[in-house]
């Protein structure tokens, strides 16, 4: 269950290529300094809200002409009290998130040392954060219009009159406590676990008089943690996974009647300690070779603690949502519910 009601990926993609094409016309070949990417961050999100607040409003109207718009969305008193007019709101968002792009950008390259970067990382680094901000203003903008003070604002228009065409009920995307819970036990968790990686591969050192020594990460070394650190992902990850999909196939076994195969997907192991070693192994070589290239790539020879604790907190953020889509989707062919259904004793 999710945002957006609307297919996002023209917004996201039509934001995307804009900022990349800025980049190739004012960064090329020299890369940008700090103070530099202080004023990409003002100026991209201000072009990512005016891009797709231009796509999203239309789209929105259209579906409240006709009565398309779902009727099962979360309400927020908060976004009921922004403006209707898209143009305030734009100049709302495009305010807002210029402030976090900016205080965003600039935490991030204090934290690291980072001063400037040469073409090919910033173009590298660029993609990523205006990606994240295309999809989270898209997301708002599409909330905001979704409400019921400017949904049923036309005759029509009642959430009564929509049911045919509710769907599924979405989640709410605005944060909440829980969000940064969840963050502050990630990161918490990784510190306990890089404490006791490092003690175990040498990196953490008890000396004589009690106090903890903890060595800095090195761009020849985090290869190892790399393979480390893919192994432990790949078995919690798909373990977990794996666990609740087959509760869900035992709970509601029908569900092979709607299940589609895959090609792509059908080759993968069926039993769980192969599917969990499957994906170890792509996790562990993926990981070596994709930290290395990181701190490559943007020019870090060493990490210092609190450095690796929030380079593998969000690096982990980020491979644990594609791998437990894939394992998701592997545990949805009809070969593996036919598979658990059988393992279970449970007649298809």
């Amino acid at each position: 269950m999710g945002l957006p009601y609307i297919d996002n990926a023209k917004a996201v993609l039509i934001t995307i290529v804009i900022n990349l094409g800025a980049v190739f016309v004012f960064n090329w070949p020299g890369g940008v300094t700090y103070s530099d990417v202080m004023w990409d961050s003002l100026f991209c999100a201000v072009i990512t809200t005016i891009i797709n607040m231009g796509i999203v409003y239309p789209i929105l109207r259209k579906m409240r002409t006709q009565g398309t718009i779902p009727a099962q969305v979360p309400e927020s008193a908060f976004m009921q009290c922004l403006p209707q007019n898209p143009v305030v709101l734009g100049a709302i968002y495009a305010t807002v998130f210029a402030v976090l792009a900016i205080g965003g950008n600039a935490a991030i390259l204090w934290f690291f040392n980072i001063h400037k970067m040469a073409f090919a990382p910033w173009i590298v680094y660029k993609l990523v954060y205006a990606t994240a901000l295309s999809v989270k203003i898209v997301e708002l903008c599409i909330f905001r219009y979704v409400q019921p003070d400017w949904a049923n604002a036309v005759p029509g228009a009642s959430a009564g009159t929509r049911k045919e065409v509710a769907g599924e009920p979405v989640r709410h995307p605005l944060p909440k406590a829980s969000v940064f819970k969840e963050m502050y036990g990630s990161v918490t968790g990784n510190i306990a676990l890089n404490i006791i990686i490092g003690s175990v591969l040498g990196g953490v050192a008890v000396q004589a008089d009690g106090s903890v020594v903890i060595s800095p990460t090195t761009v020849e070394g985090i290869p190892i943690t790399g393979l480390v650190f893919g192994l432990i992902v790949g078995i919690l990850v798909t373990n977990g996974v794996v666990t609740a999909m087959n509760a869900a196939i035992i709970a509601y076994p029908a569900m092979l009647e709607s299940a589609v195969a895959d090609k792509r997907l059908t080759w993968m192991p069926k039993k769980r300690a192969a599917l969990i070693f499957f994906t170890c192994i792509f996790l562990m070589v993926f990981s070596a070779a994709a930290l290395r290239a990181i701190l490559v790539l943007f020019g870090i020879s060493v990490l210092n603690f609190y450095q690796f604790t929030v380079l593998i907190t969000v690096y982990a953020a980020l491979l644990s949502k594609p791998l437990s889509f894939a394992v998701t989707k592997r545990c949805m062919q009809p070969d593996y519910i036919r598979y658990t259904l059988k393992k279970a004793n449970i007649r298809e």
